[in-house]
């Protein structure tokens, strides 16, 4: 099987040189090959002439030619590529070389491109070569931005009915949520978006503009939303818990298992949520209606919970995070250590993309790979970050009055 893999590769190899007997004609290699990294990203790009025809090759390795590609384990070659090209599912830290050429009219391929390289690396921390990783946008009113969210573009929620799209997370446009409430947090699945609010209020989309309001049937503050494949997931003030298979009909948990205010909820899978909330209350349920409580090992507010992968382990890890900049993990949502807090500042809300990333008062920021182990991160701003969102390959960050920043 293997020499029969080689010979299809070595034939390949000679059509992708050769053409394929037309009466093409090879192309100049364009010039000025740029490739430029992102988290787990890098793009390339390069001039395009009228009327040709790019094959971009590129493997995990620190050289590439049209000629040893096909030698090198794991190369990937892409027929009809075009400019900008975005190579995805790369390692961060690995070096990835990248070399085209091109023909007109399925000639053969002429001279490959000098090759060019560059290192993945994780959004939103400092590297030798990103001083800057996050950037703050044009600020979006002066409302407090308290929830945002990605499905197939972002969606920031905030005070007195605030909302605001984008496909980027660079440019932004005002929506109209037709309420004046507090909004507090937003999730997307599956097509749906739903916003979250002070007295119970919900609103549901399918397209991120137009907005309705949905009956939850409480009337006290959502804090938090969350979502698994089956469920969405409100928590909020004085233990209130509910759900809804469908964004439309909701329920109330059979019990919450605290009576203390509720300020962020996840999941691990189907078949664990998490709430945290005031003076360390933690809460978790398989079900979505029936909650335990469990003990935190802390009494001060926790403000965010998130799952991840830790690099120490390479195993699952819950991670809270709150006021003056509480820590506490968990390999299994059971059993929780108080860690080494991080920084003196509240820490509002936490996520995990490709790392564990915490944001909080006085625009705070940290990241972690391992939950243990924080740096801070330069966040170009004093203001206070409320929500942190991960979408492919970014993250994106707001906070009061507007701010909005975005890692990439």
């Amino acid at each position: 099987m293997r020499r029969l893999l080689m010979l299809v590769a070595a034939i390949l190899a000679g059509l992708l040189v050769a053409g394929c007997g037309s009466s093409g004609n090879s192309a100049d290699a364009p010039a000025n090959v740029v490739a430029v990294a992102g988290d787990g990203i890098i793009t390339v790009a390069w001039p395009m002439a009228s009327g040709v025809d790019y094959w971009l090759f590129y493997a995990n390795s620190t050289s590439i030619s049209t000629s040893n590609w096909i030698t090198i384990p794991g190369s990937i070659s892409v027929l009809g590529a075009a400019s900008p090209y975005v190579a995805t599912g790369l390692a961060n830290g690995a070096v990835y070389s990248f070399t085209l050429n091109g023909r007109t009219n399925g000639g053969p391929g002429g001279e490959g491109t000098p090759s060019v390289s560059a290192i993945p690396r994780l959004a939103g921390t400092v590297t030798a070569s990103l001083s800057a990783p996050w950037t703050a946008g044009t600020a979006l009113g002066a409302n407090d931005l308290r929830g945002v969210t990605w499905g197939t573009v972002f969606v920031a929620v905030g005070a007195n009915g605030a909302m605001d799209s984008s496909i980027d997370g660079t440019t932004w446009t005002a929506l109209n949520s037709a309420v004046a409430t507090n909004l507090n947090a937003a999730v997307y699945r599956g097509g749906v978006y739903l916003a979250a609010g002070d007295g119970g209020t919900t609103l549901y989309s399918t397209d991120a503009i137009t907005w309705t309001p949905r009956t939850t049937g409480t009337a006290y503050n959502l804090n938090a939303i969350a979502t698994n494949s089956g469920l969405f997931l409100a928590v909020g003030a004085k233990g209130t818990i509910v759900y809804s298979g469908d964004g439309v009909t909701w329920t109330a948990a059979a019990n919450s298992g605290t009576a203390n205010d509720l300020y962020a909820v996840t999941h691990y899978g189907d078949s664990l949520w998490i709430a945290v909330g005031a003076n360390g209350t933690l809460v978790t349920s398989t079900d979505g209606s029936n909650w335990k409580s469990v003990t935190s090992n802390t009494a001060l507010d926790l403000k965010g919970v998130a799952y991840g992968i830790s690099t120490a382990t390479n195993a699952a890890l819950f991670v809270a995070v709150g006021a003056n900049g509480t820590l506490i993990t968990s390999p299994d949502a059971a059993t929780w250590t108080a860690q080494t807090a991080i920084g003196p500042n509240t820490l509002s809300a936490i996520t995990y993309g490709t790392q564990f990333i915490a944001v909080g008062a006085n625009g705070s920021i940290f990241t972690s790979t391992d939950g243990a182990t924080w740096a801070g991160q330069p966040s170009t701003t004093n203001s206070n970050l409320n929500a942190i969102v991960h979408a492919p390959y970014r993250y994106s960050v707001v906070g009061a009055a507007g701010v909005n920043l975005l890692a990439q």
